[in-house]
């Protein structure tokens, strides 16, 4: 298994974690679950997990896989920004937002070179998946 595999097999976990969440979580707190619990301890071990793959970053730097992630992740980031912003504004549909930000993302993969393989595109879908559920969590934790 070479590091690009293992990269979507972790994003792929990653992305159906967020989804399984996204229903777990609002049927939890109807049934009187304390989730802001629950959810403190899921930052706190996604932070862990951060600074893990921080201290590690440098013994990886020479894998082929991880500057095409970061890039990625960070066009993804940029991307469901600006799709949120052109939606309350009034120029994306709802439904219109994650392609927006689909389309951004491979703009940003083809400006630097990256290949646009299958394997790559469920990278950026999963990357787009992972920004909507942070800019959830972020709008639920300031409203």
């Amino acid at each position: 298994m070479n590091d690009m595999q293992t990269l979507l097999i972790v994003l792929a976990i990653l992305a159906g974690a967020g989804v399984i969440l996204a229903v777990a979580l609002p049927y939890l707190k109807r049934r009187g679950v304390d989730m802001q619990k629950i959810i403190d301890q899921a930052s706190n071990a996604l932070a862990v997990a951060n600074n893990t793959f921080e201290t590690i970053r440098p013994f990886l730097q020479d894998a082929p896989g991880v500057g095409v992630f970061d890039d990625i992740m960070a066009a993804a980031r940029v991307g469901v920004g600006n799709a949120e912003q052109l939606y309350h504004i009034g120029q994306l549909e709802p439904a219109q937002r994650k392609e927006a930000a689909r389309q951004y993302v491979l703009q940003v993969a083809n400006l630097t070179g990256v290949e646009v393989t299958p394997e790559v595109e469920k990278l950026i879908d999963g990357a787009i998946e992972a920004e909507v559920l942070e800019l959830g969590r972020l709008k639920k934790l300031t409203s």
